[in-house]
């Protein structure tokens, strides 16, 4: 719970009022997607990923739009990614470009990070990071996610070979800090 911002469950309702946020092609840097097209092509997107099932069933997607409880903006999202068989998560976040340095995503991924591990039973919670991008390393690092590994050339997009920092917290050591 946070005095400041809520995570409301994402659906295709949301799409008109995150559509703006969305389109900031700089917010794009470090990931292989792009802005949203159009507002119809972002609120088909989000009718497909609020199933939370992957057709296989191994997967839960979770995806929550933040909300300023005071003046009911649209900052961004989190979101998790489930695997079942595992028993771990994998999350990621993206706060629009005019929200961020003011900790909106560090409260709202802390709220993530307790959500899943008070409702699933999962042993870690993991974030990839291109590793160029500095400030959602700081704020894993910030969250006292430990880096575990490197993944060289881990993708390619427009136009440049990424790299990504692998990071992890266990259950048990989040437990000691919550």
């Amino acid at each position: 719970m946070s005095d400041l911002y809520f995570l409301e469950p994402l659906n295709k309702l949301h799409a008109p009022k995150m559509y703006a946020g969305l389109c900031v092609d700089d917010d794009y840097k470090f990931i292989p997607s792009n802005p949203p097209a159009s507002v119809e092509e972002l609120a088909a997107r989000y009718e497909r990923i609020s199933q939370r099932h992957t057709s296989g069933q191994n997967e839960i997607w979770l995806n929550w739009v933040i909300i300023s409880r005071q003046s009911a903006d649209y900052m961004g999202y989190v979101q998790a990614t489930i695997m079942l068989d595992k028993e771990c998560a994998y999350i990621a976040y993206h706060v629009f470009g005019k929200y961020q340095k003011q900790k909106v995503a560090k409260q709202c991924v802390r709220l993530l990070i307790n959500y899943l591990f008070n409702n699933y039973k999962l042993s870690h919670v993991d974030a990839l990071i291109d590793t160029r991008n500095l400030a959602s390393i700081g704020l894993a690092e910030s969250l006292e996610l430990k880096k575990i590994n490197e993944i060289k050339d881990a993708d390619y997009f427009k136009e440049s070979t990424s790299n990504e920092f692998h990071y992890r917290v266990l259950v048990s050591d989040w437990a000691m800090k919550v």
